[in-house]
């Protein structure tokens, strides 16, 4: 099969930069697994194949083939740097264990050493977001790692990846977003949406117990963004009424403390020998 015949590469122009391939014992015998430049996923080998998912993946690819192609980059001859199909590799090198003479027709793309890092790059993240392999979690690694090792700026992660700048950096940050919203609801809302339950479940603990600030945040997750960023302003403006609740004020050689509270003879008199301990009289 020629380069130039898929679309994804008349687009891209990789044919300059590769061919397509047999998938043979040898080949995915001279994967270099330990080397995760263009790993994209979060999870580790062993968490990988011990999943269901993984294990239908093994036996769809056993019964009717690869249907997608794989992206290599040969790093040396004979060694190759998995640049896209993580787990269908996985998959495969399992399955040579027990058919070591299968073949893949023209089912991987080997990339050459002088490919451009960008081309590269583009692929890893085009390849999986197209075929939704990665999560929202997975590319916020992944545009963090490009953005903090790669030293892409946002423009070129905005033009690079056709996306707004609200979203990238939505996504960019649900990475660190508390692993309630991050386990339970991230994918399921939206990044954006996440962001916007993230800063209010900031609030939420600010002002109730853990559980009843869980117990609300779940409630407010069936909102829409517009309510979401009401809610936040509400929340916002009920913190600064609890946290202005005394002023302090200063003339001269005169401080004045006002305190907005309906205080009690017992406040009145911790607050007096505080005063006198903090001025010694």
């Amino acid at each position: 099969m020629n380069l130039k015949n898929n679309i994804i590469f008349e687009k891209t122009n990789l044919s300059k930069y590769g061919s397509f391939e047999n998938i043979t014992f040898n080949l995915i015998d001279n994967i270099m697994y330990s080397d995760f430049s263009f790993k994209t996923r979060l999870e580790n080998e062993e968490n990988i194949m011990t999943q269901e998912t993984f294990q239908n993946l093994f036996e769809s690819i056993k019964l009717t083939g690869l249907l997608n192609p794989v992206y290599l980059l040969e790093k040396s001859k004979d060694n190759y740097v998995i640049i896209s199909g993580w787990r269908r590799l996985l998959a495969l090198r399992e399955l040579y264990k027990i058919e070591n003479r299968k073949i893949f027709y023209q089912k991987a793309i080997i990339l050459r050493n002088d490919t451009p890092l960008e081309v590269l790059e583009n692929i890893s993240i085009d390849e999986n977001t197209k075929r939704k392999d990665l999560s929202l979690l997975e590319l916020s690694y992944k545009f963090n790692r490009l953005s903090s090792v790669k030293g892409i700026t946002i423009e070129e992660c905005l033009k690079k990846f056709n996306i707004g700048k609200s979203q990238f950096h939505a996504i960019k940050k649900a990475i660190d977003f508390h692993p309630i919203i991050k386990e339970t609801m991230l994918e399921s809302v939206g990044p954006i949406k996440a962001d916007l339950l993230n800063k209010i479940l900031e609030k939420l603990l600010l002002l109730h117990p853990q559980k009843e600030a869980y117990s609300l945040l779940n409630a407010y997750s069936k909102k829409t963004r517009e309510d979401l960023k009401n809610t936040l302003k509400s929340l916002d403006n009920t913190l600064n009424q609890k946290t202005n609740f005394f002023e302090i004020k200063k003339n001269n050689n005169i401080t004045i403390l006002k305190i907005r509270e309906n205080l009690t003879d017992e406040d009145h008199f911790k607050i007096e020998v505080f005063f006198k301990d903090l001025l010694k009289k």
